[in-house]
């Protein structure tokens, strides 16, 4: 096997067993993987426009809608209507939704930790340095 197919299976594998665990664990609940991810790209910021969650998440501004609708049905994120232009929508974290992350994001730091558990400190640096070259070059 050529060692492109073979990098592209094992981290098809690895994303597998990652998201495999994370179901398993229940550590989201009643959220989506997608759903922590736009919390946590929401915690501490003010006035967030949806286009910029919509390129965080590399999807279209269209695609956020449904995604921000059932944020807001769980109570977790608001919507702000600006007062010069009302078309301006600005999306924020509500205190519910920063519990909730602080609460999710502790739960996966726990199932990854398993996952991940059988690797040294060396061999966790190594890897993030991968990842985050191939991401700086992508991005």
């Amino acid at each position: 096997m050529e060692k492109n197919e073979k990098l592209l299976s094992i981290i098809f594998n690895v994303g597998r067993l990652i998201k495999e665990e994370i179901h398993a664990s229940n550590c989201l609940a009643d959220f989506t993987y997608t759903e922590v991810e736009i919390l946590k790209f929401l915690n501490g910021k003010k006035n967030t426009a949806m286009k910029s969650i919509a390129d965080y998440l590399h999807i279209k501004p269209s695609s956020t809608t449904p995604l921000i609708d059932n944020l807001m049905a769980k109570g977790v994120i608001k919507r702000i209507q600006t007062q010069n232009d009302r078309r301006i929508v600005y999306i924020e974290l509500t205190p519910k939704g920063a519990k909730a992350l602080q609460k999710k994001y502790k739960n996966i730091h726990n199932t990854i930790s398993k996952v991940f558990g059988d690797l040294n400190e060396k061999d966790k640096k190594n890897l993030i340095k991968i990842f985050e070259k191939i991401h700086a070059k992508n991005v």
